[in-house]
């Protein structure tokens, strides 16, 4: 159904990201026992990433902002479709546009935001040839992400909803995101995005 993909925009909720700070509590001056120095461990260096971890980071993180994009176009017909391109490439840049333009023709509105339950890597490829024919090769990596679109509706011009009853309360999502502009770390984007709907994140 054409609603479905207007269904499917729908914006991730905030990632909140919890940093352990460390602090050393204050027991007062120490007496030392003896006159020799105490020994000092060497803190281990800090492990940098692989280029393959840092790229599934990346497109992980660019789940919610793509998701956000997507609703807020859905939302809010004032905004203008080009700002999919903040999020996407073709062909899904394309999709999305040609669906958010029909959707807002036909005078539906959405309304209600989604969360983001999960997101994770499924796998990373980085080749990349972009002279390739006939296609040219990007670094790619999979994701798979879990929405849910509960409290999202969409209703016509008289306020009546279009979203058939019953329907499940999660979408599952396979996003190939990929980097036209390796290594840029800025330049990930989706080129493709099916899913597929779901009673649960397991479903």
């Amino acid at each position: 159904m054409a609603v479905m993909r207007a269904t499917a925009g729908v914006a991730a909720a905030i990632l909140a990201l919890t940093v352990s700070g460390c602090s050393s509590s204050d027991a007062g001056p120490s007496s030392p026992t003896s006159g020799t120095a105490p020994s000092q461990t060497p803190s281990p260096l800090p492990t940098t990433p692989s280029p393959a971890e840092e790229a599934q980071a990346l497109a992980v993180a660019l789940v919610p902002d793509y998701l956000g994009t997507i609703d807020d176009l859905y939302l809010d017909p004032s905004l203008p479709l080009d700002g999919v391109h903040q999020v996407a490439v073709a062909p899904e840049a394309t999709a999305q546009a040609t669906a958010i333009g029909k959707f807002r023709s036909q005078g539906y509105r959405q309304t209600g935001r989604s969360q983001l339950m999960s997101a994770s890597a499924v796998s990373v490829d980085l080749s990349n040839n972009p002279a390739a024919s006939p296609s040219p090769v990007f670094p790619t990596v999979v994701v798979t992400a879990c929405v849910d679109v509960g409290e999202v509706d969409a209703v016509d011009d008289s306020g009546a909803s279009i979203v058939p009853s019953g329907r499940p309360r999660y979408l599952v999502q396979q996003l190939t995101v990929v980097n036209p502009n390796y290594p840029d770390t800025s330049s990930w984007r989706v080129s493709e995005a099916p899913n597929r709907q779901a009673e649960s994140c397991d479903g």
